[in-house]
């Protein structure tokens, strides 16, 4: 709406001389609102298209794009620590931030951290009534669960176990066992004492919350019991064997009739950057796009990305998702599905040259864009911080930077603890194995200084 107010000369001469124009803009766009740990890629793209944009999220950061209206759950403050996200990290505060709008607006989205099974309305969390009001904010989100653009309902997807038995006699998925109480682990580990297994939160994803465990380590058991008091109350865990191999992915646009990979990604996770092998720490640290077809021959990448559409077409998914899967001998081996944006989002936009976010909107309305050929490879690398430090920006300054960007910079003097993420560096280039030794170079010269 634009409104156009004209003063001129009135009764008496009180009213100004001249003529003043006021330009009102509202009501133009639509109303998005994105929800997240980190909605910074989406921000971006979202600000390309024609949207009020409003964003709830866990992290803020010194570069985030500024949306119309922001809140954010972490208020990273001079000289006061960050705190540990595995600690701090609640979705049900990102919803409640974000309850007004998610009335207001026209369109919901998510990125990981949020789960549109939220929207049932039926939250229910032990010990936090006093900080949130779970019934206004169920209420809330059931009434407005049709705003949501993408997949609606994932609880056969993101739940790990109802997913394993869902797909398991229709593609080849590792074997995997639900624990209804810490001894069946240890009944399990006995029983296939050949296999390596991982342990993981049910409905978890971003690496956290996985633990490996094999026969010859007593690690595996005095953490497995330190879990225990975690059952019967949020958490519940599944028994994975872990399969060792290239840890790739797919992602994948769907609509109601079709489906398409529009580009394959290399996963990396911090166990590539460790040392010590039993401890593995599985947590995403970042990707490389597109999987070279010199590392992996076309006919087995053609496989992969046929039996991912065929995946999500199945679980009959919408809009863009992602297929994890591990290749060990040409042999394809489904982790699990992502029924949302994948942390791979900033590399399919670089080497596409697309706004996913739009391809995502247009799927689920049921149109695919077309997919152009890769023009280059994107590595993301997520720098995790060496040790508890004070992160000040002049420690970026003297880093070779020219075929890279850094992202996701925590505001000047804020406390970053051990093994948080401090950076996200996000590179470019023709030749995949230049590129791969510049992130590197930059990310131990960042280690370097931080450490």
């Amino acid at each position: 709406m634009v409104i156009l107010l004209g003063f001129g000369p009135g009764d008496g001469g009180s009213t100004p001389l001249g003529t003043i124009l006021i330009l009102f803009f509202s009501d133009l766009m639509d109303k998005l609102l994105v929800l997240g740990v980190n909605t910074r890629a989406l921000i971006n793209s979202a600000l390309r298209l024609n949207y009020q944009t409003y964003s709830s999220s866990y992290y803020s950061t010194a570069d985030s794009p500024i949306a119309y209206k922001e809140k954010h759950a972490l208020q990273q403050k001079p000289y006061k620590s960050c705190g540990f996200f595995e600690d701090r990290f609640s979705f049900v505060e990102i919803l409640n931030n974000g309850h007004d709008w998610i009335e207001i607006v026209d369109h919901i989205i998510f990125t990981t951290g949020i789960s549109p099974n939220y929207f049932n309305g039926n939250i229910e969390l032990k010990g936090n009534e006093d900080v949130f009001n779970i019934s206004e904010l169920n209420h809330v989100l059931k009434r407005n669960k049709k705003k949501i653009i993408g997949n609606k309902d994932t609880e056969n997807v993101e739940n790990k176990y109802k997913f394993y038995k869902k797909m398991k006699n229709r593609y080849p998925l590792p074997l995997t066992f639900k624990l209804y109480d810490i001894s069946d682990a240890l009944d399990i580990l006995k029983q296939y004492d050949k296999k390596e297994f991982i342990l993981k939160d049910i409905n978890g994803s971003g690496g956290y919350g996985i633990y490996f465990l094999n026969t010859e380590s007593n690690f595996q058991f005095e953490h497995m019991y330190e879990l225990d008091e975690e059952y019967g109350k949020e958490k519940e865990f599944i028994l994975q064997e872990y399969v060792p191999g290239d840890s790739l992915s797919c992602s994948v646009l769907g609509t109601k009739d079709n489906t398409k990979t529009i580009v394959g990604s290399v996963n990396i996770n911090n166990c590539h950057y460790q040392t010590n092998g039993n401890k593995k720490d599985f947590r995403y640290s970042g990707n490389i796009t597109p999987i070279s077809q010199s590392s992996h021959g076309i006919s087995i990448l053609k496989e992969i990305y046929n039996m991912s559409e065929d995946l999500i077409n199945d679980l009959d998914l919408i809009g863009s998702n992602g297929v994890d899967l591990v290749l060990k001998d040409d042999k394809i081996n489904i982790i699990e599905v992502n029924p949302r944006f994948q942390g791979t989002y900033e590399c399919v936009e670089e080497v596409l040259g697309i706004n996913l976010l739009e391809a995502h909107i247009k799927a689920c309305n049921g149109d695919l864009i077309d997919i152009p050929s890769p023009k280059n490879y994107a590595m993301k690398r997520i720098i995790y911080a060496p040790k508890k430090m004070i992160f000040n920006k002049s420690n970026l300054q003297n880093l070779n930077k020219k075929s890279m960007s850094i992202f996701d910079i925590p505001h000047e003097n804020t406390i970053i603890e051990k093994d948080q993420p401090v950076l996200t560096l996000i590179g470019r280039g023709n030749k995949i194995n230049v590129l791969k030794g510049d992130i590197e170079k930059t990310g131990n010269d960042i280690n370097r200084t931080f450490g």
